[in-house]
């Protein structure tokens, strides 16, 4: 397991122990309790302090601010990695009587979702974007690139790397990232109405689709708190989903990348990259926040 998983699944103990000792909440027993816990006594003591103290000051901030829902019982679990896919990214919840308060837990980065792109992944339907799915002319587009990867693959025995590929910006990253641009402006072009459930669709799929507050613990000690409230279930300010989308540019945040801007200041960037050093037939996105709307963002540094 990678270091980076496992910091995460370190300061998700960090942040149910910390809800449990404030609210005396019992954390339910489960294999990804016992995993999280694991990897949070495995830490060596300057990593726990940093991931103690950007739990403590996140779960004090949002219980604060959720206090009118902690009369009574409740229990705090740990989201299977499962969920993550069916569009549910909340790591601990707490369930309450007839609520439940949900957190995103992240360490020193802040990106939304990995998505693959390959032959035979629908992209437009896979995130929701249109029932009808990925276009006949975009698999006409991308179809011979991920053909061409295949084959490389193949005949090298799995050894071939990106490294030895000749110019692979040109030949492969720019004409996927056009073919996945001119897919989303041509479902954008459909209807207005086509457009406002194609935006809706894609924040749910990037961010989520439940409610929840995302704490992002900072080596640096310092700690976000990112509040996305579509469902009005949270007590902050409810987040207004995009209706339409502004533009997509080229470069703007990342090299090899495209950035859509919707309205109500929304900003997501998608950068494109070989998840290995070996030549394989499917590429990554790396999605980002570059901006959300004002007031969704609480920040605080600690000693």
């Amino acid at each position: 397991m990678a270091i980076q998983v496992k910091n995460g699944k370190a300061f998700e103990w960090a942040v149910a122990k910390t809800i449990s000792e404030i609210t005396k909440f019992k954390i339910a027993e489960s294999s990804e309790a016992k995993l999280n816990q694991n990897h949070y006594l495995n830490l060596d003591e300057k990593k726990r302090k940093v991931f103690d103290g950007s739990s403590l000051i996140a779960v004090e901030h949002i219980l604060k601010k959720e206090s009118s829902k902690l009369k009574g019982f409740g229990t705090i679990t740990f989201n299977s990695d499962s969920a993550g896919k069916e569009g549910d990214v909340r790591d601990v919840i707490i369930k309450l009587d007839s609520s439940e308060i949900g957190f995103s837990c992240k360490t020193n980065h802040e990106a939304l979702k990995h998505s693959r792109l390959s032959k035979k992944i629908d992209f437009v339907g896979k995130w929701g974007l249109h029932p009808d799915g990925c276009s006949q002319n975009y698999w006409e587009k991308i179809n011979p690139i991920f053909v061409e990867l295949e084959d490389i693959a193949k005949e090298s025995n799995r050894t071939a790397l990106w490294s030895d590929f000749d110019d692979k910006p040109n030949r492969v990253y720019w004409p996927l990232l056009d073919a996945w641009e001119d897919e989303i402006l041509r479902i954008k072009s459909i209807s207005e109405v086509v457009e406002k459930e194609m935006c809706k669709n894609m924040l749910h799929y990037l961010i989520g689709k439940d409610d929840f507050y995302k704490v992002i613990s900072h080596g640096r000690s310092k700690v976000d708190i990112h509040a996305f409230n579509f469902n009005n279930t949270l007590a902050t300010r409810r987040s207004r989903l995009p209706e339409f989308l502004n533009s997509i540019n080229n470069k703007n945040g990342t090299q090899f990348s495209k950035t859509i801007t919707f309205n109500g200041g929304y900003s997501i960037n998608f950068r494109i990259h070989s998840a290995s050093s070996r030549v394989e037939p499917s590429l990554k996105f790396d999605i980002a926040a570059l901006g959300l709307p004002t007031g969704e963002v609480y920040q605080q540094t600690f000693d």
